[in-house]
């Protein structure tokens, strides 16, 4: 019964997301700002420089999608359902609390999904034409041949970047959730972005995460992109576990403060 009240309200969850204009707004924005990093790459004189900007660009441009996505949907869903009462009506028939929280972060999850899919394949298909055609451009031809024996990417990393992506807005999404029981609208969207930069800093000053808040750099692989650096599954796997921990940290956080919370 559980698994399919949380099935329920992704479908129910996905649908609604689905249709906001913020969804394909920041699609769109985003392809934008993906075929733009291709277009300033043609500035760099080596082929293979301008490679590794794309390929890093891309992903990193996937990722902001998905964690802007994720906190504003999260924020919205949750925040709309409340304020509209709509909440009680689901909790009259057997859906708990819990289940409440938990479908509402897979549904937000699925729709960062679908848009964090298309950006991704679009740049995936932009990095491949680049390495086919060498960029097209003729610049400086006989020094560095554009051929797809002179130019390399590690593919591994670049996928694995992605999806370590969809695990960064996995966690923002459950953050975002949560703090959506408590917190207006724009308050907790401001509250989310803070805990991501102050996540993203922390290890900087020696601490990798502090209590609720994730240590959000262990999604970021752009070392492994630029330098060939091999990924092992092992750390995909650590990360995917910790992943699924913070959520459930959260999710738990939440839920413990949503069953001592009355809907006005």
């Amino acid at each position: 019964m559980v698994r399919m009240a949380w099935l329920t309200l992704l479908r129910m969850t996905c649908a609604d997301t689905v249709r906001q204009p913020v969804t394909w707004l920041m699609t769109l924005v985003s392809l934008v700002l993906v075929f733009l990093s291709y277009a300033f790459g043609l500035f760099n004189f080596l082929a293979q420089d301008r490679l590794h900007m794309l390929a890093t660009a891309g992903v990193a441009v996937s990722t902001i999608n998905g964690l802007f996505l994720a906190v504003v949907l999260a924020s919205q869903s949750v925040h709309d359902e409340l304020s509209s009462r709509t909440a009680l009506t689901l909790f009259a028939k057997p859906v708990g609390r819990g289940d409440f929280l938990v479908g509402k972060m897979l549904g937000v999850w699925a729709t960062v999904g679908i848009s964090s899919l298309i950006v991704a394949a679009v740049h995936v298909a932009l990095l491949a034409w680049a390495i086919h055609t060498g960029f097209g451009d003729g610049i400086d031809d006989d020094a560095h041949a554009a051929s797809d024996d002179a130019l390399h990417l590690p593919w591994p990393a670049i996928l694995a970047a992605h999806a370590l992506g969809l695990g960064h807005s996995a966690v923002l999404a459950s953050i975002s959730a949560v703090l959506a029981l408590r917190l207006p609208l724009v308050a907790n969207i401001l509250v989310s972005f803070g805990i991501f930069l102050v996540g993203n800093l922390l290890p900087a000053c020696g601490i990798m995460g502090f209590l609720a808040i994730p240590a959000l750099t262990v999604f970021n692989i752009d070392d492994c992109i630029q330098l060939a650096l091999p990924i092992s599954a092992g750390y995909l796997a650590m990360t995917a576990l910790y992943t699924a921990c913070i959520c459930a940290g959260w999710l738990s956080i939440g839920l413990a403060v949503f069953e001592r919370q009355d809907i006005p």
